[in-house]
């Protein structure tokens, strides 16, 4: 699967799975009781595919480091380019803000000076007519020779009217003197610096790699099922060949079984082949021998293991509580792993596959054997979405029994 995803250019799919091959096997396996007795040409086996392995994986990840760094740098100009503007608009708004103050500034400055001239013109006004008065009179006096005349408090000179919280023109008169509150500076400008809007980000091609890392998939998937993932395409034509070859075993109330095997392509599963193992079974069991026979051939044909398909030779579609157990050991090596079941009795397929939320945790840890009760609310298994039917004859059937 590495080498595909390799070859296909999904370079962080197949550097996690190299990186999963070389922990199995360098931290893994020898820590396991029957390592020092495994077969020895088997060790000297996986010994050469690691040394083939290591320089993929270090190149992988320098090309990975490289490509994420590249992006990274362009994140970090696009984010400091969008910081200047936001930057420079702040200044723009500061700038109004100062001028729109010095405005109001200029004007109330203009308003004082236009009140005192004001204030200015009545009390010469006032003090000409006095002047007036004091000439009527026999014996007025007369400025700069005469005595001060005593205005009283009511012809007073008056300080200007901005020094009073209220309008000089107000039949009232202030009880004391109180200057005015200042004018509160218009705030809304301001409001626009958080509105800023940002030029349009830059493109980056991300369509090699997956979307996120998905704890099921453990690469990432980017289907559109319910779980994210990959899809499996499943030959119409695999049931009916299947069945044929195991009439036999269905005419005498006997389940028959087998492996579902194919490869990756674009990120999807393609089931090619079915093997047949050899096997025993019963109405309601079926157990497979030799499994050997199994890796071998799925070792010189490149196959990847995919679920498994059985039959129900009395019953209907579903799966029970041993075959749960069954398929809970598929579907935890790969997520993707389906478990067909036909029931040739009542006309009836079912493609099934554990529930990630429920079932799959609950029978993995369940330590019963044999036919058992299971809690079926909420359901241990349903029908899988994440498989396609397609037309393709040329489903292999291989009948391993025979060997």
């Amino acid at each position: 699967m590495a080498t595909v995803y390799h070859e296909e250019g999904n370079l962080e799919a197949a550097f996690i799975l190299y990186s999963k091959f070389i922990t199995l096997f360098i931290e893994k396996l020898p820590s396991h009781p029957l390592y020092k007795t495994s077969d020895t040409i088997a060790l000297q086996n996986n010994k050469k595919k690691l040394k083939q392995v290591f320089p993929i994986a270090e190149k992988l990840k320098k090309n990975l480091t490289d490509r994420y760094t590249a992006e990274e740098n362009k994140r970090l100009e696009f984010e400091r380019k969008q910081q200047e503007e936001i930057n420079k608009e702040q200044e723009r708004l500061r700038k109004l803000e100062e001028q729109r103050r010095l405005d109001e500034a200029a004007i109330a400055d203009q308003l004082k000076k236009e009140s005192e001239e004001r204030w200015l013109r009545a009390q010469e006004a006032r003090y000409r007519e006095l002047q007036e008065q004091g000439k009527q009179g026999p014996n007025a006096p007369t400025l700069g020779t005469g005595p001060l005349v005593d205005l009283g408090a009511d012809i007073a000179p008056a300080p200007p009217d901005y020094f009073y919280a209220v309008s000089p023109s107000s039949d009232s008169k202030p009880s004391s003197l109180q200057p005015s509150p200042p004018t509160v500076p218009d705030r809304e400008l301001k409001k626009n610096v958080l509105s800023v809007s940002p030029t349009t980000p830059p493109s980056v091609d991300r369509s090699t790699k997956p979307p996120s890392i998905n704890h099921l998939t453990s690469i990432g998937s980017s289907s559109d099922n319910a779980y994210g993932l990959r899809t499996v395409m499943v030959p119409k034509q695999l049931m009916d060949k299947f069945l044929k070859i195991a009439e036999s075993n269905t005419l005498a109330n006997i389940e028959t079984c087998g492996i579902l095997a194919g490869k990756i392509s674009q990120n999807a599963f393609h089931i090619t082949h079915v093997l047949i193992p050899k096997q025993t079974g019963t109405a309601d069991t079926c157990t497979t021998a030799q499994e050997e026979d199994l890796f071998e051939y799925q070792d010189n044909h490149s196959l990847i293991t995919l679920g498994w398909i059985h039959t129900h030779p009395s019953q209907t579609a579903f799966l029970s509580s041993v075959d749960l157990h069954t398929h809970c050991s598929y579907q935890i090596m790969m997520p993707e792993a389906i478990a067909i079941v036909c029931s040739p009795k009542y006309n009836d397929t079912g493609i099934f596959m554990l529930t990630p939320e429920r079932g799959l945790p609950l029978i993995s840890s369940c330590r019963e054997a044999g036919f058992h009760m299971h809690p079926k609310d909420p359901p241990l298994f349903e029908t899988c979405e994440h498989v396609r039917l397609i037309d393709n004859p040329g489903v292999i059937i291989a009948d391993l029994r025979t060997k």
